[in-house]
């Protein structure tokens, strides 16, 4: 019985290597995201920290200046928020992205995969049909004598 040998083999393993490199760069890019999500949450923080010492502040009669400063980092902490906010957003998306991708490169090797099944399946049936044609003749070459 001859070795079944794939003709687009070559092709299903550049498709598992393009999934790995696709589910690596998922990862990379979730990691990503929870970096500037826990950065986001850190600013978000600082911000409500900074909102109840305003509030106390203003509510002791302080200093004019020292309530002033106090919004100016309000104001802050404000821009800051809405920039990680455009970050967190574009890593969000570009996760998205590469999980398409990486389902577009499972939906390519199952294809692949399923292909080399069918051609595997075409080949065993081959094989049997030769086996069994062999078979007849040996069976027959005996008969005959």
């Amino acid at each position: 019985m001859a070795k079944f040998q794939f003709r687009l083999q070559n092709i299903l393993g550049v498709k598992e290597k393009l999934e790995e490199q696709k589910k690596m760069e998922l990862s990379i890019a979730s990691q990503l995201l929870e970096t500037e999500e826990s950065r986001l949450r850190q600013l978000n923080n600082l911000k409500e920290k900074n909102d109840c010492l305003y509030r106390s502040e203003v509510s002791n009669k302080i200093k004019i200046k020292d309530i002033k400063d106090i919004g100016e980092k309000n104001k802050y902490y404000s821009n800051i928020i809405i920039e990680q906010n455009i970050v967190v957003e574009n890593a969000n998306n570009k996760v998205s992205l590469i999980r398409n991708e990486l389902r577009t490169a499972l939906i390519e090797r199952k294809m692949y995969e399923k292909l080399r099944e069918s051609a595997y399946d075409e080949y065993y049936i081959e094989e049997l049909k030769e086996e069994q044609k062999q078979l007849d003749e040996i069976v027959s070459y005996k008969y005959s004598r």
